[in-house]
């Protein structure tokens, strides 16, 4: 008897102003299958997601949900239909409970006045958090937990609806290698108890290992839908992007002197603690580490944004503490964010205000913006880096990830900034976009600037970095040099015992 898909799209159309997101895309979804979407961001992988979940409403075209035909209004009625979306951005509450997270709306109640069993709730988390094999408190807030532990309670809430179709959008792109592993094994499940599975990644390797059948999209279109098994990398690559795409990778192209621009000395936090480097004109000093090593606490106490209580930070030989992030930028540090979204854009605004934003305050004239200025120099760092928006006036939460990236780049290249931290550049960013900052940061340090480069991609730090700091327990354990080093060498650090540090 030959299955018939639980979700089925027929030539769905769908615009915004000045951009076509999908044209005549037909696909089917089956039953107990992982069927990937994969393409460059703004290929409309996030559109098909939002039209099957409720989010838009297609212009023409049909959605099929289990035979039937819908024309869902919100989100509520594609959870009813038995569908569950695991966002690439993170949607839980902070000051609620992992519980309350998992159960938002659907909370067991005591009685007839709506009072949460929260013996019910913690009880049946728990048994939520155990199948999906995470160790979380139930009972512990959302705010004290790290990206990881937090894209594991958004899994767990999906899983525990007993949905007919899960969506994972770039689900991994938070967890590490263990809590990956856990949800591969959650995904098996799912298959097994015959749930159809949507999945979105930019990671070739798991696409291969997890995945049943991809569908590749380009510039709102399909271009082919095939099974796993019968394209290479290298085919599923050219098909995304219309070509052959070559790696970048940074290797002493640049002015790499031994003039020290940063130095840390014994830096000490509540999250890391006798944190000692330099940072190189010219260098790309990559830092690496497991989740939760403290890396990015680290970033954001040298940028001002978090406090340390002892150590001393030289800024071109001079001793500085930055109150706030305004003085660390005054002085010609840049930081691209983690969490670009919720910390580095003003998403409701558009490129210009998001390009011009640390830049207005010195280029205003008597206390007035000069608009023109920064009209002028959006438009030309758009053309600059090729950044993939309708004009410099558009909203940036309407543009897809590669693109918003871009344009957190381009603000500190137009602010002037001499040394940028990039805190996981590319999470989420298609291969081609990759290559594409990739030689942005290589132009970058060629022309005198420096980077600091905190990646968990371990064929990116090795691939761009001309050293590597790793990171254990909020302690370096071992400083390496970028050429010749391999991945094994740079887990063994992030996972050896801190005593047994070493420095090469």
């Amino acid at each position: 008897m030959e299955t018939k898909p639980y979700v089925s799209l027929i030539k769905i159309n769908k615009s915004f102003p000045g951009v076509k997101a999908l044209t005549d895309v037909s696909i089917d979804f089956f039953p107990g299958k992982v069927h990937v979407l994969l393409g460059e961001n703004g290929a409309g992988k996030s559109t098909i997601i939002k039209v099957i979940s409720g989010v838009y409403k297609a212009e023409s075209g049909k959605l099929i949900i289990d035979g039937e035909e819908k024309n869902f209004n919100d989100i509520s009625e594609s959870i009813e239909a038995g569908i569950s979306v695991i966002h690439q951005e993170l949607s839980v509450v902070p000051d609620l409970t992992v519980a309350e997270n998992i159960f938002l709306g659907r909370e067991p109640k005591m009685d007839k006045f709506g009072i949460i069993d929260k013996n019910k709730i913690n009880r049946d988390a728990q048994e939520i958090l155990n199948s999906i094999g995470v160790d979380i408190n139930p009972r512990e807030y959302i705010r004290k937990l790290n990206n990881g532990d937090r894209q594991m309670v958004e899994i767990a809430r999906a899983i525990s609806k007993n949905s007919s179709m899960v969506i994972m959008d770039e689900p991994t792109s938070s967890l590490s290698n263990k809590e990956v592993e856990s949800l591969f094994k959650v995904i098996e499940k799912l298959k097994k108890e015959n749930v159809a599975i949507i999945y979105i990644t930019h990671r070739l390797k798991e696409i291969i290992e997890i995945g049943d059948t991809v569908t590749i999209l380009r510039d709102g279109e399909e271009v082919k839908t095939a099974n796993i098994a019968d394209l290479s990398e290298s085919e599923m690559i050219s098909l995304m992007v219309g070509r052959n795409v070559t790696k970048f990778q940074h290797k002493g192209n640049s002015i790499n002197s031994d003039e020290v621009v940063l130095e840390v000395k014994n830096l000490n936090s509540d999250r890391f603690k006798n944190i000692s480097f330099q940072l190189h004109k010219g260098e790309i000093l990559g830092f690496a580490g497991l989740i939760g090593a403290g890396r990015t606490e680290l970033m954001r106490a040298i940028f001002g944004a978090d406090k340390y209580y002892s150590g001393e930070i030289k800024l071109f030989n001079k001793s500085v503490k930055f109150k706030t992030p305004r003085d660390a930028i005054n002085a010609g540090i840049g930081l691209i964010p983690e969490n670009r979204r919720d910390e580095g854009l003003l998403l409701e605004k558009n490129v210009i205000v998001n390009s011009t934003l640390p830049s207005v305050q010195k280029t205003s004239k008597y206390n007035f913006i000069d608009f023109k200025w920064e009209k002028n120099i959006t438009k030309e760092y758009i053309e600059l880096l090729k950044t993939k928006t309708p004009s410099e006036n558009s909203i940036v939460k309407n543009l897809s990830g590669g693109n918003q990236q871009k344009i957190i780049i381009a603000r500190w290249l137009i602010a002037e900034s001499e040394i940028l931290i990039m805190d996981e550049p590319t999470r989420g960013i298609d291969v081609n976009a990759k290559s594409e900052i990739y030689l942005l940061m290589k132009k970058f340090v060629e022309s005198g600037g420096s980077i600091i480069l905190v990646s968990s991609d371990l064929p990116e730090i090795i691939g761009i970095s001309d050293r590597i700091v790793v990171m254990r327990e909020g302690e370096i354990s071992g400083i390496v040099d970028g050429e010749g080093v391999e991945e094994n060498d740079l887990m063994k650090l992030a996972s050896l015992n801190i005593s047994n540090k070493e420095v090469v």
